[in-house]
Parts: C-alpha cells; structure tokens; sequence
C-alpha cells in the first residue's frame, strides 16, 4: 500500500470516528480541551512573558471539528491578538486579526472567515506568532499529522519560518483533538508540518522532537 492510499484510509478511519460524536459530546469535550490548552499551554507561556500578551493564530472549527471558539473567547477576554485564516484563490492562507464573531462570512466550503476586504497580518509580522493551531484529522504522539490533502498549513509553516529567518523558534505548532483522531504512527514526508503539542479533552502531549 501505498503512502496515499494508507493516508487515504487513516483520514477515514478518523472522520468516521469523529462523526460519531454526538453533538452534546463534542461540545463538552471542546471545551474540556480548549481549557486544557488555556491552563496547560497557553498560561505557562503567560508566566513566562509578564507583562506581555499573546499572539494566537487558531483555525475556526468546522462541521465536527473539535470547537476553538472557547479557546478564541478566553484570548480575546485576556487581551491577546487572536489571528485566524482565510483561504484564498491562490491555495494559501491569508492571516486576519480577528475582530467577533459577526464579522465572518462564510468561505471556501462554508467555513466561517473574515472577509477579503479585511485588513491582512502582514508576512513580516508572522515571527510575532506564540502558537499556531493547526486543524487536521488523524495524529500520532511523534507530532504527526494528516490534514485535509490541501497543504495549506505545510506551505503557511514554511512561510512564517522564513519570515522568522528560517527558524520560527518562538512559535508552538499545536492542535486541539478528539482522543479518536489519535494513530499509532502517521506516515509522514520531509516537507509534513510536525507539532510541538497535542492537546485532547483529558491530556497534553508536548512531543520531542528529538526522539522523531
């Protein structure tokens, strides 16, 4: 079998797995998750910059994807920048402040974005992101992700790292997921965006990269 076919199946696997969450289910374990990620993640990072706020750029969830807003609702009620995406016509992701909920509109296959004509978060300023929250489908405990075949968060990581000089040391790739989604091992290439965190409704698991 193939790379594609086995990531084909997992992607599967994961989403059926997903769907089967009742609605009342996944809103309790959403933000049994995005409180983890706020005390766990998000707090410590706090303590370690007084005196400073947060730059967080998060997907706005979709369908069954396990829910940000609460995560949003917090930053925004502590005073962070929240910064959320916009697929554009080119097949990247262009960076938003957002500002409420009211303001999105409805996207590429329905998913709630800013609108085009909002102000855009320059390139030069991606190196000011803290933690990036990626969406995805299916991950494993080494940082391993299958996304949604799009690449667009592989292409948006390749670029904040070169706006950071190659580096993108301060900033945390994490994502919020269901315990379903998790794998034993995702089948990964060289150019596979790799998380430092993952996050689900009852653990965080800060991944080493040197063990990868």
């Amino acid at each position: 079998m193939d790379l594609k076919e086995k990531k084909r199946l997992l992607r599967q696997e994961a989403a059926a797995k997903r769907a089967s969450l009742g609605e009342t289910e996944r809103r309790m374990l959403s933000e049994s998750a995005c409180r983890l990620a706020e005390d766990e993640v998000l707090a410590p990072l706090r303590r370690s910059r007084p005196g400073q706020k947060l730059t967080l750029f998060s997907y706005l969830s979709f369908k069954d994807e396990l829910s940000t807003r609460s995560l949003v609702d917090s930053c925004l009620g502590k005073g962070d920048t929240v910064l959320v995406p916009r697929i554009t016509k080119g097949g990247m992701l262009a960076v938003h402040r957002f500002e409420d909920w009211s303001s999105l509109k409805p996207g590429v296959w329905g998913i709630s974005e800013p609108a085009a004509d909002s102000p855009v978060w320059p390139e030069e300023r991606y190196g000011e992101i803290d933690v990036v929250i990626v969406p995805g489908l299916v991950y494993d405990l080494h940082g391993g992700r299958i996304g949604y075949g799009g690449g667009y968060y592989d292409r948006f990581t390749q670029r904040l790292k070169q706006t950071a000089g190659g580096g993108a040391g301060r900033t945390l790739f994490a994502s919020l997921l269901f315990e379903e989604q998790l794998a034993q091992q995702v089948p990964a290439q060289a150019h596979d965006l790799r998380l430092d965190v993952l996050i689900t409704p009852a653990n965080v698991f800060y991944i080493n990269k040197d063990d990868v």
